[in-house]
């Protein structure tokens, strides 16, 4: 080791030296404050029934999950499917963000199962989990047996493809390709969901294997895909298996791709019919002499989407589109004239969530509204996206009396079960009354500051943000000292 510095600091100068230093010092410190990107990774309840699905999340805070490994196998478990979930929040001008990745897992059987310790590579990074002990019991009956069953509106798509839709082919063979949406008519800006999976007999005497999947999957979607379209896919990463039948003939689905995508503009989308090639291996004269390899195609069906324009409406254009409902919650309903309150105004449904717009506010004498802070969740699982958008708002009251907070705050959406645009009002009422010392500033108007005001309201969560971020801080701080210390101490040894 020492003829090793030898032959490295002796040939740099003195200034370099110092340059040196203070670069390594430097790159410290950035890896001081990037620890602020955290990754981790949640396992689930290790006592389950054997009708209940475990599950191990990938979390990643303020970073994307651009590069991450398989999930571990894990002993008397199948693969039951990923799912992703996204979380973004807007606080007093700083943004922070949060993505799963979740893998589920069915029990194949009751008993007591070992997860090994495992790790997953991360964006580069190594995280490790100890593992856990798993008790699977007798079947529970609860809804939690399904994979799916975290998605309220509706049923897997892929199973509706296979039971009741219009558009089912016909297995000709021992074996398809398919491409699949869940809908054959949508509205502009609604949903519908693309699946790509291969499809293998239970009678099937070939030998099959993916071929290149990875790049005729990339060319594929290229093909498919419609401009204008905003994606949330779904995040499969590795290729899993799963048992489903078509009438009476089983079947072994190897789901690729999944997506939901909104397009933006009215006319009609074609997805036209493509191709995945395979390697096989012929069997009984299914693909020619045994032990004889071949790639061969398998194609899917063509088919078109029809996308309907939006009736005439003033917000037109600007509007969410979807199932959604509105859940309020005020700090308090008996608030005091001039103080400040707290106001959740929450859209919860299915629809492309990053597109709910911040609600209309009117100007009212009765209470001045200040801009909210946000909070976005984005579940996307069972062939759907679905989720919540929170705008946090202040609210100040400037009249003593009965303040309806839907006279003030409303937000108009395109409702696709109705085909109709509709608006969400809240329907709390505020009982304003006159404080001990706000009999003297009760005629105080929209003229009076956010900043004088600010004072009168709850600090608990803004506390509790600052004093992490400070702690953040302090944390980063005393890394990149430590790590000068230590480099400083290096030099003068020497």
């Amino acid at each position: 080791m020492s003829a090793t510095c030898k032959l490295i600091f002796p040939a740099l100068k003195r200034p370099d030296s110092l340059r040196a230093f203070f670069v390594v010092a430097f790159m410290f410190l950035l890896s001081g404050f990037g620890y602020a990107q955290k990754f981790s990774i949640n396992l689930g309840n290790p006592k389950l029934g054997v009708n209940e699905i475990y599950s191990i999340t990938l979390n990643a805070q303020d970073a994307s999950l651009d590069d991450y490994g398989n999930f571990p196998n894990i002993p008397g478990f199948a693969k039951a499917g990923t799912s992703s979930s996204s979380s973004m929040r807007s606080f007093n001008g700083k943004v922070s963000q949060q993505y799963s990745i979740i893998q589920n897992y069915m029990p194949q059987k009751q008993g007591t199962f070992l997860l090994p310790p495992f790790s997953i590579k991360v964006n580069g990074q190594v995280l490790k989990s100890p593992g856990a002990k798993i008790i699977v019991g007798p079947a529970l009956d609860n809804r939690n047996s399904d994979p799916y069953s975290s998605n309220p509106f509706g049923n897997d798509p892929f199973e509706d493809f296979f039971g009741k839709t219009k558009n089912q082919p016909e297995a000709k063979a021992d074996a398809f390709f398919s491409i699949k949406s869940d809908k054959e008519e949508i509205w502009a800006g609604e949903g519908f969901t693309i699946t790509i999976s291969f499809l293998v007999s239970d009678e099937n005497q070939a030998e099959l294997s993916f071929y290149d999947v990875g790049n005729q999957l990339t060319e594929i979607v290229r093909k498919i895909k419609p401009r204008n379209c905003w994606e949330e896919n779904f995040g499969i990463e590795e290729i899993e298996q799963r048992k489903l039948k078509i009438g009476k003939k089983g079947y072994t689905e190897y789901r690729i791709y999944q997506a939901t995508l909104f397009p933006q503009s009215p006319g009609k989308i074609v997805v036209p019919a493509m191709k995945m090639n395979m390697m096989a291996q012929g069997s009984n004269g299914f693909f020619g002499a045994r032990g004889k390899e071949e790639i061969r195609p398998f194609s899917s069906k063509a088919f078109s989407i029809k996308v309907k324009d939006l009736p005439a409406h003033p917000m037109k254009g600007n509007t969410a589109v979807g199932s959604f409902v509105l859940e309020e919650k005020p700090a308090k309903t008996k608030v005091v004239i001039n103080q400040g309150i707290g106001y959740d105004f929450t859209v919860k449904g299915e629809g492309n969530i990053s597109y709910i717009q911040e609600p209309s506010a009117l100007k009212s004498g009765l209470m001045d509204i200040y801009p909210p802070n946000t909070q976005q969740n984005i579940q996307r699982a069972g062939g759907r996206v679905t989720g919540s958008k929170v705008f946090s708002y202040l609210l100040v009251p400037k009249e003593q009396g009965n303040a309806e907070i839907g006279k003030a705050l409303y937000w108009v959406y395109f409702n696709i079960k109705t085909g109709q645009f509709d608006t969400l009002r809240p329907k709390t009422i505020l009982n304003v009354v006159k404080g001990k010392a706000a009999s003297a500033r009760s005629s105080a108007r929209s003229e009076d500051s956010f900043y004088s005001l600010i004072d009168k309201v709850d600090h608990t969560e803004f506390s509790l943000e600052e004093r992490k971020s400070k702690n953040l801080i302090w944390y980063n701080i005393a890394i990149a000292v430590m790590a000068l210390v230590s480099i400083v101490l290096v030099f003068v040894k020497r």
